[in-house]
């Protein structure tokens, strides 16, 4: 019998190598932002521009809202639980690599010291911040927050996001406009803090971070994300990619605070995701460059990784001066080494954690109902709304 002629649906969904670019321009810039950060010092004006390598987290949670956004357009009428399936994908992406830092670090008996209370300082290892670490709760908790590997206070947040995911997706997105999503963003960003500050008890110097490192201070990135999802305008000025350079140049000679950052850089961050998207030639450049994208594939073992490993080369002579010139021997090195950890990270960690959730998923009955090779694709016309809009953009790779 000749096979239909009808679309059938792939197995997984296509992966946008101009969004692992995007990846890849944001771990670069916490790279540069961290190795300054581990000798800070008073270097020339250009340095502002390395200060803004910090928002890169930000970058990585509005691609993050994109593409599980995608991605869940494409599975949920596909698997049969298609939240224990999400939770589990998600869970064993981040888990394995995850627990083998906290080991690492552990190893080398380092740990953050700098927020977590002064009785905890010599410390850190304990029992409490482990489970908490474990279970993904650390992000609630200050004094745990950020104390272990000294970069996680973003995998807890992120973890959070997770956990929402579904409901937000099936929920909160598709009745949503773009401006909506990002108005709630907006605040509840500006409404954490102000919570914070009017409680009945004051915050210890110690705890400060909390309100920058929390979910509902980092939910903005998230909403603007979901708005480049849901946005049916399309960037068809030729003159945007120049218009969003300009801005973030404007913008980078400035040194922001941390929560004002959040709200100034999202536009920036929201308008290059959106060009990225619709693979605007303005930021091709960017997007299309082999090496960035191949950084971006290996983002996550770069960011858990790389903050250890700066951490070892600022003790080292040549570069452990507060100076320019030890700043980009860090850089130098540190994003040598680890490119290098990154590649084996995700070569024998990553994809074999992901491997194993799959066939977890597959054990279990969470996914496919039927042989993806013979299913054909979802009309048109059954799917909501806000899925028919994205139609059309897969071929923009």
């Amino acid at each position: 019998m000749p096979r239909s002629s009808e679309p059938t649906t792939p197995p997984s969904p296509p992966r946008y190598r101009r969004l692992d670019a995007l990846r890849g321009v944001a771990i670069l810039g916490v790279i540069l932002f961290h190795a300054y950060i581990i000798r800070p010092f008073h270097g020339p004006w250009w340095m502002n521009f390395v200060g803004q390598g910090a928002e890169g987290v930000g970058l990585f949670y509005m691609v993050s809202a994109l593409t599980l956004a995608l991605s869940w357009q494409h599975r949920r009428s596909r698997d049969r639980s298609p939240r224990r399936a999400f939770w589990a994908r998600r869970f064993f992406r981040i888990a394995p690599l995850f627990y083998l830092t906290l080991l690492l670090v552990w190893l080398a008996g380092s740990g953050n010291p700098t927020v977590v209370p002064p009785s905890m300082r010599h410390h850190i290892f304990t029992w409490p911040n482990l489970i908490a670490h474990l279970t993904f709760g650390f992000g609630w908790l200050p004094w745990f927050q950020n104390s272990w590997i000294g970069v996680e206070w973003s995998i807890g947040v992120e973890m959070t996001f997770y956990f929402l995911f579904p409901w937000l997706i099936e929920q909160v997105v598709p009745p949503a406009k773009p401006w909506s999503l990002l108005t709630a963003g907006v605040a509840s960003a500006l409404a954490w803090p102000w919570l914070l500050h009017h409680l009945w008890f004051s915050w210890p110097r110690w705890a400060k971070s909390f309100a920058v490192f929390s979910f509902p201070e980092q939910m903005i990135w998230f909403a603007a994300g979901f708005s480049v999802f849901t946005m049916r305008a399309r960037p068809n000025w030729k003159g945007w990619g120049v218009l969003w350079f300009l801005g973030g140049i404007a913008l980078g000679v400035h040194a922001w605070s941390p929560l004002t950052a959040n709200l100034v850089w999202v536009l920036p961050n929201l308008g290059l995701l959106w060009l990225a998207w619709h693979d605007h030639p303005g930021v091709r450049w960017l997007t299309r460059n082999r090496v960035i994208q191949y950084v971006g594939t290996r983002s996550y073992s770069l960011y858990l990784l790389h903050w250890l490993i700066l951490a070892q080369i600022a003790n080292m002579s040549w570069a452990s001066q507060p100076t320019t010139i030890d700043w980009t021997m860090r850089v130098l090195a540190g994003l040598a080494v680890s490119l290098v950890a990154a590649e084996i990270a995700y070569r024998w960690i990553e994809r074999p954690g992901i491997a194993l959730g799959r066939e977890l998923i597959k054990r279990q009955g969470w996914g496919s109902r039927a042989d993806p090779r013979s299913r054909p694709a979802p009309a048109a016309q059954n799917r909501p709304a806000y899925v028919r809009s994205m139609a059309g953009r897969g071929s923009h790779r």
